[in-house]
């Protein structure tokens, strides 16, 4: 099983070393926005789970 940011980094490398028919870049590119957007929202719960966090003593 691929993590979210696996399946990034294989999207981005599809994207600049593939020959994809129109159809299949759309595809591609609606794929690695939907990960973008979910990766930013992970990220955003994480910080915000460690802004509330006291820093280790």
């Amino acid at each position: 099983m691929l993590t979210i940011y696996d399946e990034i980094q294989q999207l981005r490398a599809e994207l600049a070393a593939c020959i994809l028919t129109p159809a299949e870049r759309a595809g591609s590119e609606a794929e690695l926005a939907k990960l973008l957007a979910e990766q930013e929202s992970l990220d955003s719960a994480f910080d915000a789970i460690m802004a509330d966090e006291e820093p280790p003593e």
